[in-house]
């Protein structure tokens, strides 16, 4: 099966607060929220994706490339608006199956897709609509069901109360598709579904939580509607912090020279270049289920080298390469700071730690800290964390002046996270021993 999302709309209702890309590359906790998308269509199995692009479309595939995780991604752009039908009828020789899995850009809908698609060929349904239930259908308009859940009729918007409303997330026959007109602009929800309606058109109501970014208002829940979620190997892990498979186990990461070759003050995002090893350690990182977050220096801002904004297109190019292997780091923290500020926030002191650890839930006892500077290794000994020193940057001077003294030291990130894991694992036996050996000694008294 095939997947297409649509992700040609202006945006402009949302122009207020995002208004320099399109709305799937609208950053949703750090990461574009098309990659939520692509990583729900990939934890359904599906292998190729075409996004049907239009306003600013071409910063899309910039971001992405041509593959995420292990589908291929494919691009349509429409160069006038087309709607959400006409850009499907113009990607139609994109789609090389008989069934087309369709999302809207701008929404996210809990839902098993792959549940969605054994249902419809079950009911032996031609299309078929993701329905999600709301306590208020007034912003959406509604869809009424018959009993065997066949779509009937579509509510327009105004109408107040609980129902159901369609959460974006369709299944739709190629033939059909193929059957609008050509380079007509035209609307699925306006022109297609109303006259589909009596012709083998069901509705799947088991969607749960439905998200909708496409207004400012609801666009500032995003980041609340995710925050209990994190992409674990493409895994929705509900408040994955608080239930990790390795207990309390967060990993604190300098950024250049860590993650990332090291430049002289770094100002340039093309300059950005992942050191051999990052992608690996990472990855096993959050195959075990580790929180990973990012603590840098940045006084280039306050030296007046460049600019927050110039900061914020590096780390959106740092999480754009990471994504694109499935990675996604829990948070970015900076200090802008000039040394001569003397704050708080700046690496040795854990100002920035301590804040991650309130924020996101962690105890930093049990937090690990890999960096290639002594002050990344003396702001870990400050919070009584693991320290790791990696060869990397400039670590291997370090490391062979002996002027920094960390728990361990490895060669890069990836043995270090090969370390961090065997000292996780470690930590948690001893951990179960004691707890075994504290209840057999109350049994006996």
């Amino acid at each position: 099966m095939i997947a297409a999302i649509l992700a040609g709309g202006m945006g402009t209702r949302l122009r207020p607060v995002v208004d320099d890309r399109p709305k799937v590359l609208a950053a949703v906790r750090q990461r574009p929220f098309l990659g939520y998308l692509l990583d729900q269509i990939a934890d359904a199995g599906v292998r190729k994706v075409v996004v049907c692009s239009g306003y600013r479309g071409k910063a899309i595939p910039e971001v992405f490339g041509s593959q995420f995780r292990d589908m291929k991604l494919h691009y349509s752009r429409e160069l006038q608006p087309l709607g959400t039908a006409g850009a499907l009828r113009q990607a139609v020789a994109s789609f090389d199956s008989e069934l087309v899995l369709v999302l809207n850009g701008d929404s996210y809908c809990d839902v098993e897709l792959e549940k969605f698609e054994q249902w419809h060929r079950a009911q032996r349904a031609t299309a078929s609509i993701v329905l999600a239930g709301v306590e208020d259908i007034s912003r959406f308009g509604s869809v009424r069901l018959a009993a065997d859940g066949q779509i009937i009729g579509f509510a327009e918007k105004g109408n107040q109360g609980k129902g159901w409303i369609n959460a974006g997330i369709y299944l739709l026959p190629v033939e059909w598709i193929k059957s609008l007109p050509e380079g007509v602009p035209t609307s699925l929800e306006h022109d297609c579904f109303p006259n589909w309606t009596g012709k083998n058109f069901y509705g799947f109501a088991q969607g749960r939580r439905f998200l909708d970014i496409g207004t400012p208002e609801s666009y500032r829940s995003a980041d609340e509607f995710f925050s209990n979620w994190t992409i674990r190997n493409g895994k929705n892990a509900i408040d994955s912090h608080r239930k990790r498979n390795v207990k309390g186990a967060y990993v604190i990461l300098d950024r250049d020279g860590t993650l990332n070759v090291e430049k002289n003050y770094l100002s340039d995002p093309r300059q950005l270049e992942l050191l051999p090893g990052a992608v690996e350690g990472l990855a096993l990182l959050q195959s075990r289920d580790f929180g990973i977050v990012v603590v840098t220096n940045q006084s280039g801002i306050g030296r007046g080298y460049f600019s927050e904004d110039r900061l914020e297109q590096i780390h959106r190019r740092l999480l754009n390469l990471l994504n694109r292997q499935g990675i996604t780091l829990d948070r970015i923290y900076y200090c802008p700071h000039d040394p001569a500020d003397h704050c708080a926030c700046r690496k040795p002191e854990p100002g920035l730690v301590r804040q991650a650890a309130v924020e996101l839930g962690f105890d930093p006892h049990q937090a690990f800290v890999v960096g290639d500077k002594p002050c990344d290794i003396e702001m870990g000994r400050r919070v009584g964390a693991t320290t790791l020193l990696v060869r990397t940057g400039y670590g291997a001077q370090f490391a062979s002046i002996g002027t920094c003294h960390p728990d361990y030291v490895a060669q890069n990130l990836g043995e270090a996270a090969n370390l961090m894991v065997d000292l996780a694992q470690a930590r948690n036996a001893q951990e179960a021993t004691s707890t075994y050996s504290r209840r057999e000694r109350d049994q006996r008294m």
